[in-house]
């Protein structure tokens, strides 16, 4: 391209810089959608995982003394795993603060769903993992057991 006395070549240059910009200011904004559909797929799923051993423990409790379910971690995990994005999680019940809760914890999300009962025996952390199966029974006086 040779210059000329009007300036044409400055002008395609500008036009061809201002068109790279363009470009490459869209990728960047497709990367960052789709990184945050994870993070809210993230958040979605585990709020899912903490909703469902909240209400297994909860119908325990409410049922009374005796009462004992199957909370079947692998099944729920199931249904939100795939090939190209596994789910995995870790649940912490706890009642340090005077209520119980569980926090599942997946990726970099974690999410805390609240519980009726406040007093949990079982495993001394009371730590539930993916793919595994628990019993939660209410061993009398409020009191929830899950092993």
């Amino acid at each position: 391209m040779f210059l000329d006395n009007k300036g044409q070549a400055s002008a395609e240059f500008i036009f061809i810089t201002l068109i790279a910009v363009i470009v490459i200011g869209s990728l960047v904004s497709v990367i960052g959608s789709n990184q945050a559909k994870t993070q809210a797929g993230d958040v979605g799923g585990a709020t899912v995982m903490g909703q469902k051993i909240a209400e297994t423990i909860n119908t325990a409790y409410i049922n009374g003394n005796g009462y004992s379910l199957t909370l079947n971690l692998s099944t729920l995990n199931s249904t939100m795993n795939s090939t190209a994005n596994p789910f995995a999680f870790t649940a912490v019940i706890s009642n340090s603060t005077g209520s119980g809760v569980v926090t599942v914890t997946t990726g970099t999300s974690t999410v805390a769903i609240n519980l009726i009962p406040t007093n949990f025996t079982g495993n001394a952390t009371n730590n539930l993992t993916y793919n595994h199966v628990y019993t939660v029974t209410n061993v009398g006086n409020g009191t929830i057991q899950i092993v």
